[in-house]
């Protein structure tokens, strides 16, 4: 119980995802959502022997700036994909990042956001490399773009040990 009161933040964080996830906002999507919340951080717990706080360390400010960013990139991408293709002016670029993360799990999430923004694929990662596929007919502006989620992604890793 005293990990549960020590963890609100994490299980209210877990019920928000949960809720976007089910699509609606009703009493039952919140209280399973908590349930759900409760039960996960429960299950770590239990089953990793470790206190989750001290094993991972997100900056909350940095997390919900990341957050919105990638929103904001995912919305640009999309309106320009859609003027592009409508356009006609689609054309298929494959570049390599070379990121400047070290920490495996900030690596994994660069590639995923990645993948979350329309028009572009993470298709391989080897180390701190990734190669990515897109429709963009500036590759420019899709490196800079890889590259603002990773300076957020890299804001939320500081401190993180």
């Amino acid at each position: 119980m005293a990990v549960l009161r020590r963890n609100v933040v994490v299980v209210l964080l877990l019920a928000l995802v949960w809720v976007v996830m089910n699509e609606r906002l009703s009493p039952l999507a919140v209280g399973s959502g908590l349930v759900v919340g409760v039960a996960a951080l429960w299950l770590t717990n239990r089953l990793l022997r470790i206190d989750y706080a001290t094993t991972v360390f997100l900056s909350p400010v940095a997390t919900v700036r990341y957050g919105l960013l990638l929103a904001k990139e995912i919305t640009v991408a999309a309106w320009h994909m859609a003027v592009t293709i409508v356009r006609g002016r689609a054309t298929v670029t494959r570049f390599e990042l070379v990121s400047e993360l070290e920490d495996e799990v900030l690596l994994f999430l660069l590639a995923n956001s990645i993948i979350l923004t329309p028009g572009s694929v993470a298709l391989d990662r080897d180390g701190r490399r990734i190669v990515v596929l897109t429709c963009d007919d500036d590759v420019e502006r899709a490196v800079a773009a890889c590259r603002r989620v990773e300076r957020a992604i890299a804001r939320i890793g500081k401190g993180r040990s």
